[in-house]
């Protein structure tokens, strides 16, 4: 993955964002984003029509993936 999650403050408040707004912030596509949502890495809350993602829960999400990753490596 071509994220970097140690580049970014990790977000306290609560601050929510579209699938845009995610792959804005990772810099990454809306694919990716899409990707991640279904294998359950990140979480999205349905709202009408649209996805909506906890910023915060995001970072601490990815971040947790991301040295799971690393400990056990590509297996």
């Amino acid at each position: 993955m071509s994220y970097s999650i140690e580049n970014f403050e990790l977000v306290t408040a609560s601050v929510t964002v579209d699938k845009r707004g995610v792959a804005d912030r990772y810099l990454i596509g809306i694919r990716t984003v899409e990707a991640w949502q279904s294998a359950k890495i990140i979480h999205g809350t349905r709202q009408g029509k649209r996805i909506f993602f906890d910023v915060g829960d995001c970072d601490r999400r990815l971040l947790q993936f991301k040295n799971q990753k690393e400990t056990y490596g590509n297996n």
